[in-house]
């Protein structure tokens, strides 16, 4: 009995009107949401049409948006609704047959949220064969004037019975479509109607194509087994007002900091062992010059994508151990499991163990991506030491100084070299490879002549006008390092100059990420100078003793005069014995040479 009273009870309740409160005015804070909301439905409707053989590929569908003054008309050619059951299906309130799975939609509120920014919500359906179309408008300023009046008495369907109107007409028998009209704006959605601002939202959340130039990275990978799970994913054409078929805005260069993409990483995210698939994803493989300007650059961040829907740009952000962490890349990553949905706002995950489970995976993957852009700036501090260096000693002409700036230049590359031995994870070596061949490119030659090939005239045939010259088979007799001056590759290539305030390296707080110890091949070594180390030889350890002699020997001329104080001979004596120590052995006899040279000038 108990029970009959409550089935009783439960019958008799009801929905009151706030929830079309809640559902059409309030449901998102952001009004341009509902492009992504219609252009999900949209998506449903094709592949649905797909399905049925109404359309051949799923790139047949489209949705054409047009934005006039104060209007807005969402259409698609997807399968429409059945006459029969349009004005039931389109007034129904969460009573969606959407699953999430198959479907992008699935709490079927969506469609009701266009109300809360114009006065009419008018829906316009045809399905093909019927030759019948169907309207559906509702009338918001109804609803909102009932919320005034504190109508709270009143269900939500009797309220949707006093907002709503119905109407059919005759179409063509072959037309299959729907339409959403929102008519007259309210002031306080005026964006709605900017058509430069709708473009970029639409190019960052709709499942629609890559441009030609940056599909060409995608085709150029190696990691085949996801470039074609990359083309599969589910993309429609859209259009807004005379732009037609609407592509993501990445291409070939990171906007935000002029970063060259050099290619795509892809990765797949660990199987979870309770809930199987997680998802898959890319991101694009730059220096990581510093993090990507949000203000130039709206693809700042890896996205996370349902049905190749994007879900708030910032929803990953978090995952980083580091708040700027995101910013230093572009990605998406594309969920897999059937079980993770978004919640109804689609501004982050449904609750559910299987969405906690893929952001941890997602955290532990990004660990490795902190390693990317921490070895980045590290190696981006050593390369700019070394060219700096370069530049000081093409503006010297002072051999002693040239001297002692060479021993800095062999620690700088010996500090390079150590930073760039090769990692256990790829996508670090990814850096690591950009790195050297930047470092090749624009700075290996020089080094190696500045190292490894000086020759100083010897005494009798040289004067104190004499130019320090570079000899090696590519140079001749009056080739000067003042007359080769460093010309980057690009204007995207090593940059002298880096903000501070993206130095990691600099960073007390910051601690890298220890590396393997493997050794370089031959092929490697021959990019970074490898002999160039810093640790001194048990030769140099051995001459210490002959050093000391060697100075005093060389000092003995303004000894033997006493020409100097004891202090300024001091002074003079720990000079040379630095310039010795930071000297290769190769090179000590010709700046013996040169030190006799100079003491003799002083006599």
């Amino acid at each position: 009995m108990a029970n009959k009273d409550m089935a009783q009870q439960i019958e008799n309740s009801t929905i009151g009107i706030d929830l079309l409160k809640m559902l059409m005015l309030q449901l998102y804070s952001n009004p341009r949401c509902i492009y992504r909301e219609y252009i999900q439905n949209a998506l449903d409707s094709i592949n649905d049409a797909v399905r049925l053989g109404i359309l051949t590929k799923v790139k047949d569908g489209h949705v054409n948006i047009n934005i006039s003054s104060n209007n807005i008309t969402i259409e698609d050619n997807g399968t429409g609704i059945k006459a029969d059951c349009a004005v039931k299906y389109l007034t129904d309130i969460a009573n969606s047959i959407k699953n999430g799975v198959i479907h992008a939609g699935l709490y079927g509120v969506g469609r009701l949220s266009g109300g809360g920014y114009c006065d009419i919500l008018e829906f316009d359906t045809s399905y093909q064969g019927e030759g019948v179309g169907t309207v559906v408008s509702i009338d918001t300023r109804i609803l909102r004037r009932l919320l005034d009046e504190n109508k709270n008495e009143m269900s939500a369907e009797d309220a949707m019975c006093r907002i709503c109107t119905t109407q059919t007409y005759e179409v063509d028998n072959d037309k299959h479509y729907f339409i959403v009209r929102l008519r007259n704006i309210t002031n306080s959605a005026s964006i709605l109607l900017d058509q430069s601002d709708i473009l970029q939202y639409i190019k960052e959340v709709a499942p629609i194509d890559y441009s030609a130039t940056f599909n060409s990275l995608i085709n150029l990978s190696d990691q085949n087994e996801f470039v074609e799970r990359h083309k599969s994913v589910s993309k429609i054409r859209v259009s807004l007002n005379e732009i037609a078929d609407i592509e993501k805005s990445y291409d070939l260069v990171v906007k935000g900091n002029d970063d060259n993409i050099e290619k795509l990483r892809y990765f797949e995210l660990p199987v979870h062992e309770k809930y199987g698939s997680m998802g898959w994803g890319w991101y694009a493989v730059t220096d990581f010059s510093g993090v990507i300007n949000e203000e130039k650059d709206y693809n700042v961040g890896i996205r996370l994508r349902k049905h190749n829907i994007s879900l708030d740009k910032n929803i990953l952000n978090s995952c980083f151990k580091e708040t700027r962490g995101n910013k230093y890349f572009y990605g998406e990553i594309f969920i897999s499991n059937d079980k993770i949905v978004p919640d109804s706002g689609r501004q982050g995950l449904a609750a559910s163990e299987e969405a906690d489970a893929l952001l941890k995976t997602i955290r532990e993957y990004f660990c490795v991506l902190t390693q990317v852009y921490y070895k980045a700036s590290r190696l981006k501090t050593k390369l700019k030491t070394v060219q700096e260096i370069v530049d000081s000693i093409k503006d010297k002409t002072d051999p002693a100084v040239i001297s002692i700036l060479i021993g800095k230049l062999k620690d700088s590359v010996s500090e390079f070299e150590k930073a760039s031995i090769r990692d256990k994870n790829e996508e670090v070596n990814d850096v690591i490879t950009i790195y050297r061949e930047k470092y090749n490119h624009n700075l290996k030659q020089i080094v190696d002549k500045l190292i490894g090939n000086i020759s100083i005239e010897e005494e009798n045939g040289s004067n104190e006008n004499d130019t320090l010259t570079v000899n090696d088979s590519k140079s001749t007799e009056g080739d000067t390092i003042q007359e080769r001056p460093l010309q980057p590759n690009n204007t995207n290539s090593t940059r002298s100059s880096v903000d501070s305030n993206n130095d990691l390296d600099n960073d007390k707080n910051a601690s890298f990420p220890q590396h393997t110890q493997e050794g370089l091949g031959s092929k490697e070594q021959s990019h970074i100078v490898g002999t160039l180390t810093t640790q001194p030889s048990s030769d140099n350890l051995n001459q210490k003793k002959k050093d000391k002699g060697g100075v005093d020997e060389i000092l003995q001329p303004l000894i033997n005069k006493k020409l100097y104080t004891p202090e300024q001979l001091a002074v003079l004596r720990k000079v040379l014995n630095t310039m010795l120590m930071v000297c290769p052995s190769s090179k000590k006899r010709n700046l013996s040479v040169l030190m006799h040279s100079a003491i003799a000038s002083l006599e």
